[in-house]
């Protein structure tokens, strides 16, 4: 990632960097109706329930249901939302073995970007929305997620990178892209067992 000077002395990100740390604002994404049930147990269940297709990247849909409510009751949005250090966590591997995950666990290729956008929900029920760029290469699009509050165990589903890439050539751009606002710094790297998947390749 490419630094260019500030108005305050100091250096921030490039423009082509900061194009790709969110949904693009100047497009109109293609959504791709990818509904995979990423982990269940007999109390909870993790899926992804849509994506939205932009030219710098991914919008991800995540839907997060227990069966019981947690105590105390906003203890699910906690788990999800990263209020909680050994909370949910969520990955993604690319085909050709770029990976990235949640919660500040080491990925090996600095300019992928993998954020929370937005979300909400109750003691049952949350939903989330997730950023992912670059647009991932031909072949297998892997998410990994983990969970033990919730009696989840790392597990892995795929989805079809090469269907994300033909939708991008459909987005509409509405007008000349615009720089966002600075970002924030990341989050505190997780506690992991050894051997974990989000403990890197």
């Amino acid at each position: 990632m490419e630094h260019i000077g500030s108005a305050d002395g100091g250096e921030r990100p490039d423009d082509g960097f900061l194009r790709r740390t969110g949904p693009p604002d100047n497009e109109v994404p293609v959504a791709l109706p990818s509904t995979v049930l990423l982990a269940r147990t007999d109390g909870a269940a993790v899926a992804l329930v849509g994506l939205q297709v932009y030219s710098t990247g991914v919008a991800v849909s995540l839907a997060v249901r227990v069966r019981v409510p947690l105590t105390p009751p906003d203890a699910l949005f906690a788990l999800v939302f990263g209020h909680e250090r050994s909370g949910l966590m969520l990955g993604v591997g690319f085909a050709d073995g770029r990976r990235v995950a949640s919660g500040g666990a080491p990925r090996n290729d600095p300019d992928l970007v993998w954020q929370p956008s937005s979300g909400g929900g109750g003691d049952r029920s949350v939903d989330q929305t997730w950023w992912l760029s670059p647009l991932p290469p031909e072949g297998p699009l892997t998410f990994v997620v983990r969970c033990p509050e919730l009696g989840i165990e790392e597990s892995a589903a795929e989805v079809d990178g090469s269907a994300v890439r033909a939708a991008a050539a459909r987005v509409v751009e509405l007008w000349p892209w615009s720089p966002p606002a600075p970002g924030y710094p990341g989050p505190t790297p997780p506690d992991l067992p050894p051997g974990s998947w989000f403990a890197g390749p």
